[in-house]
């Protein structure tokens, strides 16, 4: 049997709603009851990695922030973290200020804004575990969203130059897809950077080097874990790496073209519970 499953979030582990499904919760709790260690490589922050990874019962290191950081199951500290240069982060902010386009920098469990708006105040309720059953308000959230800060800094430029705060991640939104295309264009000759699609109107900016397959081959280092013994599961680009890695990657049904590429099996979509699919099928069949 497989040693250790490692999944994605949205789009993977979550439905289109963003919950965890029961047949998947099920699924993955009967992993864990039978030892096989499970864990979540996600580009979301720390929190909410740390809340579903409780919600679920692992007990395995986690992986956020596109493998920025790994954290610790038990208390959500940061065991080993890969921040992007101070000067980097700085040079990034100066370049996107020329442009017409949205930027905001993830510390650990910070999310630093040049001026909240209606996208980023509401950031730390989409990185909470949701019961379906509760409208997604601040009373009814209130134990999970203050794991989570938004904090408004004016300037980005200016402060990232002041600031003795690491981050680890950037993300760029454009709403139109063909300034996204040339700013990622642009960064993709960054030397120091990782750049990833996560969508047609953003991407992410990491270190060079930074993925979730680096941040999983040192997981499954210390843990003693050879690559064959490995699963990955994904939807988008972000996950490609990983996926062509593992001694089993699978792809979601709902996912695109080129994480279907990369992986050798695909299984149902997330909203049809692909990820209990998959368990069954290649670690209980």
């Amino acid at each position: 049997m497989y040693k250790l499953l490692a999944l994605d979030m949205d789009g993977t582990l979550l439905d289109n709603n963003k919950t965890i499904t029961g047949p998947v919760l099920e699924a993955i709790r009967q992993l864990v009851f039978n030892d096989v260690h499970v864990t979540i490589a996600t580009g979301r922050f720390p929190a909410s990695v740390w809340l579903h990874a409780k919600y679920l019962g692992l007990n395995f290191p986690l992986v956020a922030l596109n493998g920025a950081v790994i954290l610790d199951p038990i208390t959500g500290s940061e065991l080993h973290g890969t921040p992007i240069e101070a000067q980097i982060a700085r040079k990034i902010a100066e370049y996107i200020e020329t442009t017409d386009s949205y930027v905001h920098f993830y510390g650990y469990n910070i999310l630093f804004v040049k001026e909240l708006n209606d996208m980023n105040k509401r950031w730390p309720y989409a990185n909470v575990v949701i019961d379906p059953n509760k409208e997604l308000t601040e009373d009814n959230y209130r134990g999970q969203v203050h794991h989570i800060q938004v904090n408004p800094v004016g300037q980005l430029s200016s402060f990232l130059a002041g600031t003795d705060n690491r981050v680890y991640k950037s993300t760029v939104i454009n709403e139109n897809p063909e300034v996204v295309d040339a700013l990622y264009a642009e960064f993709s000759t960054w030397k120091e950077l990782e750049i990833t699609r996560t969508g047609k109107r953003r991407f992410d900016i990491n270190a060079s080097g930074v993925n979730k397959k680096t941040a999983l081959q040192k997981v499954c280092a210390d843990a003693g874990i050879a690559v064959q013994d490995v699963v990955t599961m994904g939807d988008y680009d972000n996950d490609l790496e990983m996926l062509k890695w593992a001694g089993l990657g699978i792809a979601m049904g709902n996912g695109n073209e080129r994480a279907k590429a990369a992986a050798r099996a695909v299984t149902a979509s997330n909203n049809e519970h692909g990820v209990a699919e998959a368990i069954r099928k290649y670690f209980f069949s």
